[in-house]
């Protein structure tokens, strides 16, 4: 048996191979179907597997033994974990009958069929005959007066009831299907108990796995089923539910909690609680400890202010009135934190692709010690469709840049980005050969969609003589015809040519390959963008994110934008181009000898 999708194997390894290695070429070997649920992460989907925690787990063991993170990157995996998992506040506390999720893989945007549902529903290899197999982890016992089935399961599963004891008894009844009866045993009787051995195989918790359904018999093609299940929690940090106030914008923005309902007490020893009426003066509680008060109307709440600041160090007043625009509520609330030289630009270069991210302010979160500070930049959009595409938002996360775009007003009509669904197929962006200069030529011209004639036998007069010789040819959109010369015609031979109507590019030995896709296109008259740029989101640039690729952009009328890209960049900006229909051409030496540079420029200041 072997997957089609090569990417998955390493996430059950742990099941896979023991398998194999029991029973390598059965003719029955059945399948089990597990659930696991999608968590967006930091640019990532994550696949992760739901778990309930048991008694007696010990976590950092559990952990390790599940996917691929944990074996590549524990320290990785740790920080995964406590991310999709904000309710765990300690790894180190966490009881039996607590519902977890184990990040198992990082995944590329819809590897597996259904992904953006949130859920899926994969097959993997169970073992061929889970009788004969559950035999080799049993112990041969002859019934003794006096014996009992629960007594001789309780010795190794637990106590009668448990869960573990039922699990040993479903057991007992697989490996010895002649009993029919378990209150029913005669001494001298020969019966199979499952050992302990069997609790420590990595494939022991799927047997009993709600989630899983043994019976199931897919075609034997390793194909991959999606549920049907609606997702629990959203998809990625911008798919955030539009708020309809502009200080519950700015609290999603800030990652922090509006309160605006109810009463919060302070105890006053000896006197009455204050009371704060929380629809008068509603709080912000920011994750750093910050609080910020917003009183809403323009009486004097003086008293009551100083009450509060008596209770809480670190309290700032913002005061917004309704005829205040969100801009203005932002600049505010910026500006009581003590950001007045927030910034709106940062830049950061990879794979030889420049990337320039521009908002209306952008700050830096205070990282936790050992990890990587992170990027928030806020912009403003009038409308949805102009929001960045989800492939750059991805990109800019892995690289800890977070986009927060806030759409004015109440346009929520269309929340997704109008980029079209992902195809793997627009992922590929072909190579040209640049080997040598020939073949580079060669590739480059047929790449820019003409036809391209090597060693072609041409005559023309010189000196009164007709000459016969020997170039490479190919005609331009015009029609006129073009002959590439790699230092074989000397002297007064180019411009006799060039008299009989061919134009002659001349390619010397030490011609870089800018230098000679620079020729080739300005005798061929063609328009072209040397080092283009490219918008990421439908908006003007001073709030948008730039992409600025070393090459050369081709354009035509009527023909598709070829980009001969002098970089390699990263997948998610092949895709976002491809989808904007821009064929791309790699050029192989700037691939091989560039340098990939991840440093983000000054930015504002830390929150």
């Amino acid at each position: 048996m072997k997957f089609q999708r090569s990417s998955l194997v390493f996430v059950f390894l742990v099941i896979l191979i023991p398998a194999y290695f029991i029973f390598p070429g059965s003719a029955y070997t059945a399948f089990l179907y597990k659930s696991y649920t999608i968590r967006y992460d930091r640019g990532w989907d994550i696949l992760c597997d739901p778990y309930v925690v048991k008694k007696n787990d010990w976590l950092y063991k559990l952990f390790r033994q599940k996917g691929e993170i944990s074996h590549r990157d524990f320290p990785e995996f740790l920080r995964i974990f406590k991310r999709i998992n904000p309710h765990i506040h300690n790894i180190d506390k966490i009881r039996a009958g607590q519902h977890i999720i184990i990040p198992l893989k990082k995944l590329s945007p819809v590897s597996l069929p259904g992904q953006s549902s949130g859920v899926v529903t994969i097959p993997f290899v169970t073992l061929p005959n889970i009788p004969e197999t559950l035999k080799t982890y049993s112990a041969k016992h002859t019934v003794q007066k006096g014996d009992c089935i629960s007594i001789l399961i309780s010795a190794t599963y637990g106590a009668y009831g448990t869960e573990p004891y039922n699990q040993g008894i479903e057991l007992f009844r697989l490996i010895n299907p002649d009993i029919k009866n378990l209150d029913r045993i005669y001494a001298g009787q020969d019966i199979l108990i499952p050992n302990s051995a069997i609790l420590d195989q990595p494939w022991y918790q799927s047997l009993f796995d709600s989630s899983a359904d043994n019976n199931k018999r897919p075609d034997m093609n390793g194909s991959i089923l999606t549920a049907k299940t609606t997702p629990e929690f959203s998809v990625s940090e911008d798919r955030e539910e539009q708020q309809t106030t502009h200080l519950s914008k700015i609290s999603s923005v800030l990652d922090g909690k509006l309160i605006n309902k109810g009463v919060y007490y302070f105890p006053r020893p000896g006197r009455e609680d204050f009371a704060l009426d929380l629809s008068k003066i509603s709080l912000m509680e920011l994750k750093n400890g910050t609080r910020i008060l917003f009183p809403m109307d323009n009486t004097n709440q003086g008293p009551e202010l100083d009450v509060v600041k008596s209770f809480w160090e670190d309290v700032h007043i913002v005061r917004v009135t309704p005829n205040h625009s969100i801009k203005n509520v932002f600049d505010a609330v910026f500006k009581s934190l003590g950001k007045d030289s927030l910034k709106n630009h940062l830049s950061f270069s990879d794979q030889g692709v420049k990337v320039d991210v521009r908002g209306e302010w952008i700050f830096d979160k205070i990282a936790e010690r050992g990890k990587s500070v992170r990027h928030f930049c806020i912009s403003f959009i009038d409308h949805p469709g102009k929001r960045t595409p989800e492939s750059i938002l991805r990109y800019l996360d892995q690289n800890n840049i977070v986009l927060k775009e806030i759409v004015m007003g109440n346009n929520t009509a269309e929340q997704k980005s109008n980029e079209p669904v992902f195809d793997k197929s627009a992922e590929i962006a072909s190579t040209i050969d640049s080997s040598d200069q020939k073949t580079f030529v060669k590739d480059l011209i047929t790449a820019i969609g003409f036809t391209y004639s090597p060693n072609v036998s041409i005559s023309f007069p010189y000196s009164g003589v007709q000459v016969k010789t020997v170039s490479n040819l190919f005609l331009g959109s015009d029609g006129n015809p073009f002959l590439i010369d790699f230092g074989d015609l000397y002297g007064d031979a180019v411009s006799a040519i060039e008299k009989t109507g061919f134009t002659v590019i001349q390619i010397k030995s030490d011609d870089n390959y800018p230098v000679i896709i620079q020729k080739i296109l300005d005798a061929m008259d063609v328009s072209y963008t040397h080092n283009p740029t490219f918008l990421a989101a439908k908006r003007p640039a001073i709030y948008n994110t730039v992409l600025t690729i070393p090459g050369f952009l081709v354009t035509g009328a009527g023909k598709p934008r070829i980009l001969l890209s002098l970089a390699t960049p990263h997948r998610a900006i092949i895709h976002f181009l491809t989808n904007q229909g821009v064929k791309i051409r790699l050029i192989e030496p700037y691939k091989n000898n560039g340098t990939s540079q991840k440093v983000v420029e000054p930015t504002g200041d830390k929150i």
